[in-house]
């Protein structure tokens, strides 16, 4: 439906592609505040007929369309719970994170043989609760030879 500028063209519209793109736009009224109603991006409307983004938004206003809440994308995203593996993605407190490191530090013979046998830096840190970078810089402080990844 795109009137404005030949496909693949990169120059500028001339001023009557211009005119006749926004009169096209004002003849598929209807379809146009169907599309946004149906929460299609205005910069896919605009794209689709030619126009710009700034000047089809103007005219929903022109139309008296109400503008969706800017938020509304956010309302569409996957909760955060899925990166957290089933875990509340809850912050710790210090004092947890100073007694999971207490712990890590406890273990260290037993931790240090599992990662030699092969167990990753990784797995070990999800397992004790303490972050990669922590673990792995308190490996290096431990002279254990770092593995290279498979």
């Amino acid at each position: 439906m795109a009137v404005g500028r030949a496909e693949g063209s990169a120059a500028k519209p001339s001023r009557r592609q211009r005119e006749a793109a926004r009169a096209a736009v004002r003849a598929d009224r209807e379809t146009i505040t169907g599309r946004y109603h149906a929460r299609e991006p205005v910069s896919r409307i605009a794209a689709d007929y030619g126009v710009s983004p700034t000047w089809l938004r103007n005219q929903l206003d022109t139309w008296g369309v109400p503008r969706r809440p800017a938020h509304e994308p956010e309302t569409q995203r996957r909760p955060t719970a899925h990166v957290f593996k089933g875990r509340a993605a809850q912050p710790r407190t210090h004092a947890q994170v100073r007694a999971a490191r207490a712990d890590f530090l406890r273990d260290r013979t037993h931790v240090t043989a599992r990662y030699e046998a092969g167990t990753s830096a990784t797995r070990l840190a999800r397992e004790y609760r303490v972050s990669l970078a922590w673990l792995t810089d308190t490996l290096d402080n431990w002279c254990v030879p770092r593995r290279t990844r498979p």
